[in-house]
């Protein structure tokens, strides 16, 4: 088993206990991006991710794509650990053009750690970025039937200013597709 030294952006302490470390996306660690990917691609939970899984050259493709713009300041990611075992990500990715003034926030956690509190420690964590990068907006998608996600986002003071009926299929069945802002 490899374990990884670097030093954690933060570290959370899970409602079960379980104590898990915020790290910087690095290449040396895309293989644990790319289960953690399939994982959640193979459940067909409330995110975009669907269909085959990816392979490791397109994640690490894209992994280095992402690297790219964070050195430029244009997003930020960071990933969850529990252990070796990546378990959650959050990124917020500046909005080109005419809006560098707005941010699109990412958030994903894998089944196993839902419920644990993760959520709200990756958004709080996540919101915190994106006012250092002076972003004044963040949006987000959410599928309509996602009633954790929603509570979430209500709790943290996300509006809704968007939706798509139908927009959104999942598991044979269609969701609205909700866009939600908050000022920063």
């Amino acid at each position: 088993m490899i374990v990884y030294k670097e030093k954690p952006l933060a570290e959370y302490k899970g409602k079960s206990g379980k104590e898990l470390s915020l790290q910087r996306p690095s290449l040396s660690r895309v293989r644990e991006l790319l289960e953690f990917t399939n994982r959640l691609i193979e459940e067909d939970t409330f995110l975009n991710l669907t269909g085959k899984p990816i392979s490791f050259v397109s994640e690490r493709r894209w992994l280095e794509d992402r690297l790219k713009e964070i050195a430029r300041g244009d997003n930020f990611f960071a990933w969850a650990f529990y252990e070796n075992q990546m378990v959650g990500s959050v990124s917020v990715i500046r909005v080109k053009t005419r809006s560098p003034h707005v941010g699109e926030i990412g958030l994903m956690v894998d089944k196993d750690f839902r419920g644990e509190g993760l959520g709200q420690f990756l958004l709080e964590f996540i919101l915190k970025v994106a006012k250092k990068m002076k972003m004044q907006i963040v949006t987000l998608e959410v599928f309509a039937d996602n009633v954790a996600a929603l509570a979430l986002y209500n709790k943290f003071g996300f509006k809704e200013y968007g939706r798509l009926p139908r927009g959104l299929l999942r598991q044979g069945k269609y969701s609205d597709q909700i866009e939600l802002y908050r000022e920063i």
